[in-house]
């Protein structure tokens, strides 16, 4: 291969369940300390994006090169290769993953450049957007609707960051109170002032949880602390990548939990004009990025 290409390696939830993508991130994470990649990571996928020789990783990930390496990345900050078309969530992970690798190694400008144009794409591929098909917080919280009456009950949330916002925001909109429990009770606090509910730390969440009317979980590690007695639990949807509830636990709910790979299901609601319109982009910002390259070489 050239070292003037770029290239991905990469594993999405089509191939590798949660556990092994976790796996996988964390053996990718230790192994490129030197090398100047930028490594994507979010609930649905790990993928390694750079130029040149590419290091002895891991037998699963498969990899793209050249052009179509590209035009993978654009897709991905298009929301195109999401688990729900369009999805916003994606972009922010890709934006994330651009700053990490740049406040932690020396990027290659090709490299950069590449991720910028993909930032771009995806800002584009969602102007004017009229509709969407929803993130995976209302998917997760309209699983929950359809198990258990979640208006005028408490969903206790599981999770503080970003992804237990989104949970909240949707809960509160489902007409449920909202109970936030995370490792940490101050940041909970703050987040369920923000819906007009209550922060507890992750033992609190545990005591209260057979209590709700239904649990919604985005957490990064297991919650341990969450091993409730021998009594009928509420519906769970955990959209932690690997899932935050013990195995036991999930083995007692019956088809009453939904995981993170439950939901890398395409939806078929999604607008047909935003995906022409995306797909339209995405040729576009291909072309414009393999256009750079071909004048710095």
């Amino acid at each position: 291969m050239s070292v003037s290409e770029p290239w991905v390696m990469a594993v999405d939830a089509d191939t590798v369940a949660a556990e092994g993508r976790d796996r996988i991130a964390l053996s990718v994470q230790g192994r490129i300390a030197g090398h100047r990649v930028i490594l994507l990571s979010t609930c649905h996928r790990v993928e390694l994006y750079g130029f040149g020789i590419m290091p002895d990783l891991e037998t699963h990930l498969q990899v793209e090169t050249g052009e179509q390496a590209v035009r993978h990345l654009m897709r991905v900050a298009a929301g195109l290769e999401s688990a729900i078309i369009g999805e916003d969530e994606v972009l922010h992970q890709v934006r994330d993953a651009f700053a990490q690798a740049r406040a932690l190694r020396s990027l290659d400008r090709r490299l950069q450049r590449l991720f910028e144009t993909a930032i771009a794409a995806g800002r584009r591929a969602r102007a004017g957007r009229t509709a969407t098909s929803g993130n995976l917080a209302q998917r997760a919280i309209a699983w929950l609707q359809q198990r258990s009456r979640l208006e005028g009950g408490t969903v206790l949330i599981a999770g503080a960051g970003r992804m237990g916002s989104a949970l909240a925001h949707a809960a509160r909109l489902a007409g449920a109170d909202v109970t936030i429990a995370s490792r940490d009770p101050i940041r909970a606090n703050r987040l369920a002032q923000v819906y007009g509910g209550r922060g507890v730390d992750l033992v609190g969440g545990a005591d209260l949880a057979p209590k709700s009317a239904g649990i919604a979980i985005a957490l990064a590690g297991v919650w341990h602390e969450f091993q409730p007695p021998q009594c009928d639990l509420p519906p769970i949807a955990d959209i932690s990548a690997p899932s935050a509830v013990l195995p036991a636990v999930r083995a007692r709910l019956n088809g009453s939990f939904l995981g993170i790979d439950d939901l890398y299901v395409r939806t078929q609601s999604v607008p047909r004009g935003y995906v022409a319109e995306a797909d339209r982009v995405v040729a576009m910002k291909t072309s414009e990025y393999v256009r750079w390259m071909d004048g710095c070489m």
